[in-house]
């Protein structure tokens, strides 16, 4: 044989070789023998496999596909002071503007401005001087083109002043033109000589986001949201509000404070703030420093609640996507930027993926001391 004319140590080596081929053999799956195994426990694991290490292959959940536009027919737009500083004032000329953005003919026949889901508290339409400072003004159309003005009426009376406005349309058409203007005011400062402390009289879009605007079209469509901020201005503190009115806009996010409430004191200005909704959802998160002023108010400011700012400071945003497990948590840095500020007001709305965005979140209110 062979074997007798090989040396004993290539014998040896032959033989070694044969077991190791014969082992490995035997792992493999599907052998007829029993496969040695790597598991998680040394006592099951053959000696020749327990140098290897462990791999779970648990692959994660795809994301949700981006989905589509939602198609719409009937749909309007409402834009209140764009386009302007913190300064802002619905008294000035043309600062609400109405477009009715409808494909397939369908004209507004009515547009109401709900301002009781407003971002800042206790700010009314003031037509006839008896909220807010002492100057009023009621609706002036400052631009009318290819519809005609039915009328205006006010709802909801609050402190002298009004909630709801509701505006009636006829033969509003794309493409038509219609701007108003008309005094909204705190109803702190009632009684004061305008523009109030620190101008607190006037009011802007940032100041009332989160009204909720309802438009009514000729054909019965009934299309419901909540201003938001504007986008697209090179200035950080821009006042200008936005809320479009179209079918399939996102639902409205919910807020929370991590480790603490709302409405709240808080002693340090690091908070983290949790939105809650569908997964992979673009969101933004708002941030508004306010101020409450009111030196030189008769009685000190009128029907002043805890947590009640009158005017706008400052804003800041931040973006983000919600995660797999449904939420997102965003850190921010409440701000205090003077004495009579500090008041943070705090909200949040999805985007549609296309830069629209739906309803707006009830908002939290943090305010430093």
């Amino acid at each position: 044989m062979i074997f007798r004319k090989l040396p004993v140590v290539w014998i040896i080596i032959l033989a070694a070789f044969a077991v190791f081929v014969m082992t490995m053999m035997a792992a493999l799956p599907g052998a007829d023998n029993a496969s040695a195994e790597r598991s998680a426990d040394p006592a099951n694991t053959s000696p020749e496999l327990a140098h290897l290490p462990i791999v779970q292959n648990i692959p994660l959940p795809p994301p949700p596909p981006t989905p589509t536009s939602s198609p719409y027919s009937a749909a309007a737009t409402l834009y209140i002071t764009p386009n302007t500083d913190l300064l802002a004032s619905t008294f000035n000329t043309a600062s609400f503007v109405v477009n009715n953005d409808s494909l397939n003919g369908q004209r507004l026949a009515e547009l109401r401005i709900d301002l009781r889901t407003r971002l800042f508290p206790d700010m009314v339409f003031d037509p006839y001087g008896k909220a807010g400072d002492t100057v009023a003004k009621d609706v002036v159309v400052d631009v009318r083109e290819g519809l005609s003005f039915d009328g205006h009426f006010y709802e909801t009376p609050h402190d002298g002043g009004f909630d709801q406005l509701i505006l009636k349309f006829r033969n509003f058409d794309r493409g038509d033109r219609f701007a108003f203007s008309v005094d909204v005011d705190p109803t702190s400062i009632t009684g004061v000589a305008a523009p109030g402390p620190h101008l607190t009289g006037s009011v802007g879009g940032l100041e009332l986001v989160g009204a909720t605007i309802t438009a009514t079209f000729d054909d019965g469509t009934v299309l419901v949201n909540q201003t938001w901020r504007m986008d697209g201005s090179s200035d950080p503190n821009h006042s200008g509000a936005i809320a479009v009115l179209r079918p399939g806009l996102p639902e409205r996010p919910v807020l929370e404070v991590v480790g603490g409430s709302s409405p709240a004191m808080v002693g340090s200005p690091d908070q983290v703030i949790r939105i809650s909704g569908p997964v992979g959802r673009p969101v933004v998160l708002l941030v508004v420093e306010g101020g409450l002023f009111t030196a030189g108010v008769p009685g000190g400011g009128v029907d002043l609640d805890p947590f009640e700012a009158n005017t706008a400071l400052g804003a800041r945003e931040f973006t983000g996507v919600i995660g797999l497990a449904g939420i997102l948590d965003i850190p921010v840095n409440l701000r205090k930027s003077m004495p009579e500020g500090g008041i943070n007001y705090i909200t949040a709305a999805f985007d549609n993926h296309y830069g629209v965005k739906g309803m707006v979140a009830t908002p939290l209110a943090l305010q430093l001391p």
